[in-house]
């Protein structure tokens, strides 16, 4: 683990990876930290993994259907 963490240094990737695995080793103590530590790793999974998936799916139309973009507006761009 030393090497691949030796390894990463040069990687950003390597380094977010490696910090989100940390992030699941941490422990607390008692039973209410406990509970209140998974409930708000369950709900950070859920949204780190919407959010990759929003941005594959964007990408993928991106691709296959760029057409689709032609027009699009985003956020404050529609009230101007």
């Amino acid at each position: 683990m030393n090497y691949l963490s030796q390894h990463t240094k040069k990687f950003w990737l390597g380094q977010v990876i490696l910090s989100i695995l940390s992030f699941y080793r941490l422990e607390q103590d008692g039973l209410i930290n406990k509970i209140v530590e998974i409930i708000v790793k369950i709900c950070i999974t859920f949204l780190f993994v919407i959010a990759i998936l929003g941005i594959i799916k964007l990408i993928f139309e991106l691709i296959t259907n760029p057409s689709q973009f032609n027009n699009a507006t985003f956020g404050v761009f529609d009230y101007l």
